[in-house]
C-alpha cells in the first residue's frame, strides 16, 4: 500500500513538473508573439520607375447655362486623349495629359468674339456674320461650334487604398480620383478667335489590368473653365462645364514595383530585441550545441511557436519571425526521433496559400538547420477551431506527431 502511495505522488509530480515547464514555455513564447508591433510601411523605388502611357477615345460636350437648348446627340462629340503618368506610391501618381475635341452649344445671349480687334466695331461680329451666312437665325441665340485643345496635369489618388491594404499592388481592378488643373485653348474656326483659359478637372477612373502590363481603363469627368471660352459676351462670373466620358488602353512602361520598407517604432523593437535576448541565451551554449531540455511534449501537443505571415502573401518578416523556427529547429535537435507536422492555419486563409506557407517553413528547416524531411510532414486544418485559440491568423504552426 505504501509503494502504491509513494508511486502515485511521484506521478503528480512528475505531471506537475511537466506542466510548470510547459507554462514556462509558453509564457516566454508568448510574451514575444503577443508584442503588438506597429509597423509604418513605407514604399520607395527608382525615379525611372512607375511610368505609364495611356491612349483613350473621349466623348465629351459642352454644360454651360444655354447649352441645354441642344439636344443630348447634338452636343455629344468624338475627341481623343494621349497621357503619360507615373506612380510614385501605391496610393498616389501624377500624370501629364494631352487631348482635343470638337465641342458644341447653344448661346441664348447676343454673339460673342475671344478677343477684341482693332479693326471691329459694334456692329461688325465674326461670329454672328459666320451664323447668319450659314442661314441661322440669331436674333433667338447661335450655335456655338468650335475646335479646341487642352493639355492637363492631374493628381491621381487610389480610393481602394484607402479602406484597406489588402492586395495593395496585386489587384485585378483599381479604382482611382483625379484632381488636376488644364489649359485649354480654342482654335480661330468658325468666326472664332484663339482663346486660351484654365481650367479645373476632377473625375473617377476605372481600371482592369488585363496583364502586368496591359490595362484597359474607362473615365468620366468634368471640367469647369470661364464662360468666355465658347466666345459668349455678357455672362458676368458664369463658368461653362465640359463633361467628358473615355475609354481606352494603359501599359506600364519600364521597371514597376516597389521595394517595401516597415518600420518598426524604437519602443518596439527595444522590446522584440529583449525577447529574441531573452530566448537565445537559453537556448544555446558556447560552441554552438544545443542544451537539452528536460521535457518533451507529448504526441498531439501544440508547439507555441508560430510562423506569422503578411496578409494573404506567402512571406514572413524574417528579422521578426526566423526566432520562431529556429526554436521548433532546436526542439527537433534535442528530440532526434521526435516528428511534427508543419500545419499551414487556414482560419482566414485559404488552403493553397496555406499549404505555401507550411512548405516554406518546411524548406526552411531543411535547407538551413538540416532537420530531415522525412520527420516532418505538411498539414492545413483550421487551427484556431482545433485547438480552440486565438490569435493564430495568418500563421504556420506546429504540432507533435510522434
Amino acid at each position: 500500500m505504501k509503494k502504491i502511495i509513494i508511486t502515485i505522488m511521484a506521478v503528480l509530480g512528475g505531471l506537475a513538473s511537466m506542466q510548470a515547464q510547459t507554462k514556462k514555455e509558453v509564457d516566454q513564447t508568448v510574451r514575444m508573439d503577443t508584442i503588438q508591433v506597429d509597423y509604418k510601411t513605407r514604399y520607395t523605388s527608382s525615379f525611372w520607375s512607375n511610368f505609364y502611357v495611356e491612349a483613350d477615345f473621349a466623348g465629351r460636350m459642352l454644360m454651360g447655362a444655354d447649352d441645354a437648348s441642344l439636344s443630348f446627340g447634338d452636343r455629344l462629340k468624338p475627341g481623343f486623349g494621349i497621357t503619360v503618368g507615373k506612380w510614385f506610391h501605391p496610393d498616389f501618381a501624377v500624370r501629364l495629359n494631352f487631348a482635343g475635341s470638337r465641342l458644341k452649344g447653344w448661346n441664348n445671349g447676343p454673339t460673342g468674339i475671344y478677343a477684341y480687334n482693332d479693326g471691329w466695331t459694334d456692329e461688325f461680329d465674326p461670329v454672328q456674320r459666320y451664323w447668319e451666312g450659314e442661314g441661322v437665325d440669331t436674333k433667338n441665340g447661335y450655335r456655338q461650334d468650335m475646335k479646341y485643345f487642352e493639355l492637363n496635369a492631374d493628381f491621381l489618388f487610389d480610393l481602394y487604398n484607402i479602406f484597406t491594404s489588402q492586395k495593395r499592388l496585386d489587384r485585378k481592378w483599381t479604382a482611382q480620383g483625379y484632381v488636376g488643373v488644364g489649359m485649354l485653348r480654342a482654335a480661330k474656326y468658325h468666326g472664332m478667335e484663339d482663346n486660351v483659359k484654365m481650367g479645373f478637372r476632377l473625375g473617377l477612373i476605372g481600371n482592369y489590368h488585363i496583364t502586368d502590363r496591359l490595362g484597359a481603363h474607362l473615365t468620366i469627368g468634368g471640367e469647369i473653365t470661364d464662360a468666355n471660352f465658347t466666345g459668349e459676351l455678357g455672362k458676368g462670373d458664369k463658368f461653362s462645364g465640359i463633361l467628358s466620358g473615355t475609354i481606352g488602353l494603359s501599359y506600364r512602361i519600364g521597371k514597376q514595383g516597389y521595394k517595401v520598407v516597415r518600420l518598426v517604432p524604437q519602443a518596439q523593437l527595444a522590446a522584440l530585441n529583449s525577447a529574441i535576448t531573452m530566448i537565445r541565451s537559453e537556448q544555446t551554449i558556447p560552441g554552438d550545441t544545443v542544451r537539452v531540455e528536460t521535457e518533451r511534449m507529448a504526441a498531439g501537443s501544440l508547439l507555441i511557436p508560430s510562423v506569422v505571415f503578411y496578409p494573404e502573401k506567402a512571406e514572413f518578416n524574417e528579422e521578426l519571425q526566423m526566432v520562431n523556427i529556429f526554436r521548433i529547429a532546436r526542439y527537433m535537435m534535442q528530440y532526434k526521433d521526435t516528428k511534427i507536422a508543419i500545419v499551414g492555419n487556414t482560419g482566414g486563409t485559404d488552403s493553397r496559400l496555406a499549404r505555401r506557407r507550411a512548405e516554406k517553413v518546411r524548406d526552411v528547416l531543411v535547407n538551413k538547420y538540416g532537420i530531415f524531411p522525412n520527420r516532418m510532414v505538411v498539414r492545413t486544418y483550421d487551427v484556431n477551431a482545433k485547438y480552440n485559440v486565438t490569435g493564430y491568423e495568418q500563421s504556420v504552426n506546429f504540432t507533435v506527431t510522434e
